[in-house]
C-alpha cells in the first residue's frame, strides 16, 4: 500500500508538466479565427486559468495535508472546466485525494477517475488510476482493461507506459495465481464441499491490497 501512496503521488506531480496543455483544445478554436483586439481577449482567458491553477493547488495542499474531505470540497467548489483536458485533469486529481488519503476510499475514487476518462480518454494517467481503484476494490478483469487502457493512451501520446505495463504485469500474475489457487482448492477439498469457497475468498481480498 505505501508502494502505491509513492507511485500515485508521483503521478500528481507529474500533472504538473501537463498543465501547460490543459485549456489547448479551448484556446486553439479561438486562435484561428481573426480578432479584431486579441490582446484584450487573451487577458481574461489567462487570468481564468492562473485562478484555476491556483484553486487546483490550493485542493492539493490541502489533500497532501491529510485533509481529504476539505480537499474534496475544494476541487468540487472549482467546478466543471469547460476544457475537456482541464476538466479530466480536475477530476484525476480528485480521485487521488480520495485515494491518497490516510484511509484510502477507492471506492469513492473509482467513479470519480471514471468521469475523468470519459471527459479525456487521451489521459492515460487517469486511466492506471482508475486500473488501481479497481484492483483495491476487487474489480479485477476492469483493472486489467483500464490497464491496458493506459498503455494505449500512453503510447498514442508518445509518453512513457511503463507504470501502466508494470501494473498490468503485476495484475496478470495475480490473476494467474487466483486462478492456480482456485484448480488447487477444488481438487484438494473433492471430499470436502464445505471448505472450497474461503481460500479463494482470501486470496481475492489479499489481492486488493497489495496493488501497486
Amino acid at each position: 500500500m505505501v508502494q502505491n501512496k509513492l507511485s500515485l503521488l508521483f503521478l500528481a506531480v507529474g500533472l504538473i508538466s501537463f498543465t501547460g496543455s490543459l485549456w489547448a483544445d479551448e484556446a486553439a478554436p479561438a486562435s484561428t479565427t481573426p480578432a479584431a483586439q486579441p490582446t484584450v481577449a487573451s487577458k481574461p482567458v489567462a487570468k481564468a486559468d492562473n485562478s484555476v491553477k491556483a484553486a487546483m493547488k490550493a485542493a492539493g495542499d490541502l489533500a497532501a495535508a491529510g485533509k481529504t474531505d476539505e480537499a474534496i470540497a475544494a476541487y468540487e467548489k472549482i467546478g466543471v472546466l469547460p476544457s475537456k483536458k482541464g476538466e479530466s485533469w480536475r477530476l484525476n486529481c480528485e480521485g487521488l485525494a480520495y485515494l491518497n488519503a490516510t484511509e484510502p476510499k477507492p471506492d469513492k475514487a473509482a467513479p470519480v477517475f471514471e468521469k475523468a476518462v470519459a471527459a479525456d480518454s487521451s489521459n492515460y494517467l487517469a486511466w492506471n488510476n482508475l486500473g488501481t481503484a479497481y484492483e483495491q476494490t476487487d474489480q479485477l478483469d476492469k483493472a486489467k482493461a483500464a490497464y491496458q487502457k493506459s498503455i494505449d493512451a500512453a503510447k498514442e501520446a508518445n509518453a512513457s507506459s511503463d507504470k501502466a505495463e508494470g501494473n498490468l504485469k503485476d495484475l496478470q500474475a495475480k490473476l494467474d495465481k487466483i486462478a492456480g489457487k482456485k484448480g488447487g482448492t477444488t481438487e484438494a477439498d473433492a471430499a470436502d464441499s464445505g471448505a472450497s469457497a474461503a481460500p479463494a475468498n482470501t486470496t481475492s481480498a489479499a489481492g486488493a491490497d497489495s496493488s501497486k
